[in-house]
C-alpha cells in the first residue's frame, strides 16, 4: 500500500475527532437529533481548522443508514461511499476552478433531480469567496429556497468577499484558530501510535510553527518524522524549519534584562550568520517576550502559552523583568515588526531595536508617585518671597507702569532685557484691568494713574493665538529702533528658518513687514485681511515665534499682526495726541519742543513712514 501523509492519514472521520472546534461540533450533533439541520451552512476560519472535514462527517451523518445519527458508523455503504468519495449525490465542489456562471447554472439544473443512493444531495463548495458575481447571482434562488432533498455546505477562509445576500441564507459557523495545547496533545497521541520518541518541547515548536491550523502540524510533523527517525529532538524541527530553540531566546532575554548590550549583540550576529530570516527572529523574540508577560500575569493559565513549557528556567527569566518593563519592549518590536515590510536593512534595523531594548530602564509607578508627592508639598509651600524694590503693600502698578521699559534700555542695542519680560509675561500685562479712559488720548511716554489700593485678582493669561484686548496702544510704548533695524536687517533670515520649519508658514508671512519691536513684540503689517488672520493661527505661531526668539538672542518675543490700514490710523492718532498734549511755549522754546518731537516721532514709527508738515 502506498503511504499516506499523516494529514490525510488522521484526518478526522468522528465530530469528536475534529480537534478544537467543541462549539461547531457540539450545535451540528445536537441539531442533527432534533432533525433540525438547515439546507445551507457556511463554515468560515483558517486554513486548517476542519471545514472540509467537518463538512463531510455532517454529510456522513445525515445519510448514515443507522441515522441520521449524531455520529456517523463508518460502516455503512453510504459511510464507507461518502468517505472514500464515490458517492455521486454528494459533492466537493472546488470554487477555485469551477468560478463561472456555467458551473453554477449545471448546478443548479442538476439539484432538482432526487438523490439516486443516499438520502440527501450535499454540495460541499469548497473557497465559495472565488466564485464570480454572476455564479453568486444565479447560486441566489437555488441557496434561498432549494429542494427538501438538498443541503449546500459552503466553506471559505474569507467570509468578508461573500455576498451580504449568501451569507443571510445560511448559517454560519466560525471555526477558531487551535491552541498550542491541542495541538500538542494530540501530535503525542499520533506519535505514541508511531512508536515514535518525540522531545516535549518539539512539541511546542510545531505547534507554534503551525500558527493555529491542525493540518499545518500534521505537515510538519509528517517532515520532523522522515528528518529525525524514530527519536526527534528540538533540535532536528530549529535545523528544519529554522526555529530558534527557548535556551538562545532565554540568553537573549537576560541581555536585555541585564543591559548588555554586546551579550545580545552576539546572540543575534550568531543567529544571521546561520541564515535565520530577519522577519521570523524577531517573530520568534516578540513571541517569546510575550510568553514572559503572559507568564508574569497568569503564569497558571496554560491557554495563553505559545511556547515551551513553563520549567524553573523560564521562571528565572520571567523574574527578571517587571511587567511594564515588558510591555514597552513588546511595543517597541512590534513597531519595528511594521516597519520591516519598508525596509530593506533589516539586519541593520533588528541591531537597533536591540540595543535601544537593552536601554530601556523599568517604570517604577511608586518612585514616579514619590516625585510627584514631593512636587506637591513644595507648591503647597508656597513661592519664593519678591525681589526687593516692589511697591508697598496695597499699591498695584498701573498697567502703562508694567510694560514700561527704562528709557535707558530703549537706547541700548537688541537684544532686548530679560529683566521686564521674565517679571510678568506680556500677556498677563496687556490684560490688567485699565483705569478709566482720558478724553484725550496720552502720549507714549506718560505714565497712568495708580491702580486703586484693592486690586481684582489677576485675570488669566490671553489664549494662544488670539488678539490681545486693547490693540496697539499697549503694544506700542517704548519701541526701540535698534531692535527694529536689527530685525529688518535679518528679516530674510528669518524667513529662510522659518521655511526650514514649515513652507506653509513662511508663505503667510512672507507678506508682512516689520514694523516695530517692543514689550516682547515684533509687530508685522500686513495689506491682507487673509494674510494677518492666518498668521495669527496657533500652528503657524508656533513655527515662528520660536525664530523671533533665536532673532532677539534668546529673548522670547510673540508675533503680532496688524493691517497696513490699521497701522497708518494708529501712526495719525500718535501724532494728533502728541500734538495736543504739546503745553503753549515761547517761540524759541516751542522750536525746541517741535524738534524732539519729529525725534521721538522717528523713533516710534522710523523716518521713511513720517512726514513733518509746518
Amino acid at each position: 500500500m502506498a503511504y499516506i501523509a499523516l494529514y490525510r492519514e488522521w484526518r478526522p472521520q468522528l465530530f469528536r475527532d475534529i480537534v478544537g472546534q467543541e462549539h461547531v461540533t457540539r450545535t451540528l450533533q445536537n441539531a442533527i437529533r432534533q432533525h433540525r439541520f438547515a439546507h445551507a451552512y457556511l463554515f468560515n476560519g483558517p486554513r486548517g481548522t476542519g471545514k472540509t472535514s467537518a463538512a463531510k462527517i455532517l454529510s456522513k451523518a445525515i445519510n448514515c443508514e443507522q441515522g441520521p445519527a449524531e455520529e456517523p458508523c463508518n460502516e455503512c455503504h453510504a459511510c464507507k461511499g461518502i468517505t472514500k468519495g464515490t458517492i455521486m449525490d454528494v459533492m466537493e465542489i472546488d470554487a477555485a476552478s469551477n468560478r463561472g456562471v456555467d458551473e453554477i447554472r449545471d448546478l443548479r439544473d442538476k439539484v432538482k433531480f432526487a438523490p439516486t443512493e443516499v438520502r440527501y444531495k450535499v454540495y460541499i463548495v469548497d473557497e465559495v469567496h472565488m466564485l464570480t458575481t454572476e455564479a453568486f447571482n444565479a447560486l441566489l434562488k437555488t441557496l434561498e429556497e432549494p429542494p427538501p432533498h438538498v443541503m449546500f455546505i459552503l466553506a471559505t477562509t474569507e467570509p468578508h468577499k461573500l455576498p451580504a445576500t449568501i451569507i443571510s441564507r445560511c448559517q454560519r459557523f466560525d471555526f477558531r484558530r487551535i491552541m498550542g495545547r491541542p495541538i500538542v496533545d494530540h501530535l503525542r497521541s499520533i506519535a505514541e501510535q508511531k512508536s515514535v520518541e518525540v522531545e516535549e518541547e518539539a512539541y511546542w515548536m510545531v505547534a507554534r510553527a503551525a500558527e493555529g491550523g491542525m493540518r499545518d502540524a500534521l505537515s510538519i510533523f509528517d517532515q520532523l518524522i522522515s528528518f529525525g527517525g524514530d527519536k526527534v529532538r528540538a533540535s532536528d524541527i530549529i535545523s528544519m524549519v529554522g526555529a530558534i530553540g527557548t535556551d538562545v531566546l532565554a540568553r537573549l532575554a537576560e541581555g536585555v534584562a541585564e543591559h548588555d548590550a554586546p551579550k545580545a549583540l552576539g546572540i543575534i550576529g550568531e543567529l544571521m550568520d546561520k541564515g535565520k530570516d530577519v522577519g521570523q527572529l524577531l517573530h520568534d523574540i516578540v513571541t517569546y517576550f510575550r510568553d514572559l508577560l503572559m507568564y508574569k500575569t497568569v503564569p497558571h493559565l496554560e491557554e495563553v502559552r505559545d511556547r515551551a513549557n513553563y520549567d524553573r528556567d523560564f521562571a528565572e527569566v520571567a523574574g527578571k523583568f517587571e511587567i511594564p518593563l515588558l510591555i514597552q519592549l513588546i511595543e517597541q518590536m512590534t513597531q519595528v515588526q511594521n516597519e520591516l515590510k519598508w525596509q530593506s536593512q533589516g539586519r541593520l534595523l533588528l541591531e537597533m531595536l536591540v540595543v535601544r531594548l537593552c536601554q530601556m530602564q523599568s517604570f517604577d509607578p511608586e518612585s514616579l508617585l514619590k516625585r510627584i508627592q514631593e512636587l506637591e508639598a513644595k507648591i503647597a509651600g508656597g513661592l519664593p518671597a519678591a525681589p526687593t524694590g516692589q511697591m508697598p503693600q496695597g499699591q498695584q502698578p498701573s498697567p502703562m507702569q508694567q510694560i514700561q521699559m527704562p528709557p535707558q534700555t530703549m537706547q541700548s542695542a537688541p537684544p532686548m532685557p530679560q529683566g521686564q519680560l521674565h517679571q510678568q509675561p506680556p500677556q498677563q500685562q496687556m490684560q490688567t484691568p485699565r483705569p478709566a479712559p482720558t478724553p484725550a488720548p496720552a502720549a507714549p511716554q506718560q505714565q497712568a494713574a495708580p491702580a486703586p489700593a484693592a486690586a481684582a485678582p489677576a485675570p488669566a493669561p490671553a489664549p494662544q493665538g488670539g488678539m490681545l484686548s486693547g490693540g496697539l496702544d499697549k503694544i506700542v510704548t517704548h519701541p526701540s529702533p535698534e531692535a527694529l533695524a536689527h530685525v529688518r536687517q535679518f528679516w530674510p533670515r528669518v524667513l529662510d528658518d522659518v521655511k526650514a520649519r514649515k513652507i506653509t508658514a513662511q508663505a503667510w508671512l512672507l507678506a508682512g513687514t516689520p514694523v516695530a519691536v517692543d514689550n516682547g513684540y515684533i509687530v508685522v503689517a500686513f495689506k491682507s485681511p487673509i494674510h494677518k488672520e492666518t498668521v495669527m493661527k496657533p500652528i503657524h505661531r508656533e513655527i515662528i515665534e520660536p525664530v523671533f526668539t533665536q532673532l532677539m538672542n534668546g529673548t522670547p518675543h510673540q508675533l503680532y499682526a496688524v493691517m497696513e490700514t490699521e497701522w497708518d490710523k494708529f501712526q495719525a492718532h500718535f501724532q494728533a495726541g502728541a500734538a495736543s498734549a504739546a503745553p503753549e511755549q515761547p517761540a524759541a522754546a516751542e522750536e525746541e519742543a517741535k524738534d524732539a518731537l519729529v525725534e521721538k516721532a522717528q523713533a516710534l514709527f522710523g523716518s521713511e513712514h513720517l512726514e513733518v508738515v509746518e
